[in-house]
């Protein structure tokens, strides 16, 4: 798994029972602008000592924050707490401290969101590092705080994954198959344990490419693992994911959704974290070209 990769998800805002959504710029009464009421959440809910959320044991807390034009670039230090531990120098194997129930390792992971002045739909932009993420601490949060700050008018926010079908199918049309594994949850045979994650993975060598054939026969479940395995008889995967790649951009895969998530990988080589700048390419690349899609001119969003 890529360390550093970022996703996107679309933000939509509507009245209690009512499925027809609001625009993002001017909502409700007061014709409030999401630039402002995120910004105004941020403050509120996350700056400061930050916040602890019960549902999940997360944490979280602002770390800093700018707003450059429609687009709120934030940084927030994410993690978890619930269970005691310490901290080891891994170099040496010297215990250097405890980690009380209610202490929580936190990560910083950056942020963006693009709310166009026209239209229904915010994106937002969410950094992943490893398996560690906000999404489900930002998510809840909102979803609260916006339910609250606004029940006198019946206003709720959605947030789904952004899925376009013309532009992933573009996409993967012009894709070619960098690296393939199949993901097997294995139940340990006294059931003592739980379960062990098994993968098989199988990558391009030397600049070739896999057949770009199995892409979508993957997608249609109808690429087994001993099709593309010397090995046979293995487990049926839990789940597949590919690497893929169009005009040097690439994407993971995750197969088994409606449409396949994808998630968008950032680097600036040599395993570091990518600088902010990168960040911040990558996110507006993606985004106009998300937005282009949807038939929303970059004027609205951009400078």
């Amino acid at each position: 798994m890529p360390r550093y990769q970022f996703s996107l998800y679309e933000i939509r805002i509507r009245r209690v029972r009512d499925k027809t959504y609001l625009p993002v710029s001017k909502f409700g009464a007061q014709r409030i602008d999401l630039i402002a009421a995120y910004s105004q959440f941020l403050d509120e809910e996350l700056k400061g000592a930050g916040k602890k959320i019960d549902r999940g044991e997360r944490y979280l807390r602002l770390r800093d924050s700018e707003v450059d034009f429609r687009t709120i670039w934030f940084t927030v230090e994410s993690g978890r707490y619930g269970v005691s531990g310490k901290i080891v120098e891994t170099g040496t194997g010297t215990d250097a401290y405890e980690i009380d129930v209610d202490d929580a390792a936190s990560y910083p992971l950056r942020q963006a969101l693009i709310v166009p002045n026209v239209g229904e739909y915010a994106l937002w932009a969410t950094e992943l590092v490893g398996h560690t993420s906000a999404l489900g601490g930002l998510s809840i949060s909102f979803k609260d705080w916006f339910r609250k700050k606004y029940e006198s008018e019946r206003l709720i926010v959605e947030i789904n994954h952004f899925q376009d079908t013309n532009a992933w199918n573009e996409f993967i049309d012009r894709a070619s198959l960098n690296e393939i594994t199949y993901v097997v949850h294995e139940q340990d045979s006294d059931g003592a344990v739980g379960s062990r994650i098994q993968e098989h993975k199988v990558k391009a060598v030397r600049r070739s490419r896999l057949p770009s054939p199995w892409i979508k026969r993957a997608l249609e479940r109808n690429l087994p693992a001993d099709t593309v395995f010397s090995a046979q008889q293995l487990p049926e995967a839990d789940e597949i994911r590919m690497q893929i790649e169009t005009d040097g951009r690439q994407r993971t895969i995750v197969v088994g959704h409606d449409l396949p998530r994808f998630m968008y990988e950032i680097e600036d080589g040599g395993g570091l974290a990518p600088s902010d700048e990168t960040f911040r390419s990558g996110v507006l690349s993606e985004v106009g070209a998300s937005l282009e899609y949807m038939h929303v001119d970059r004027r609205t969003w951009q400078k």
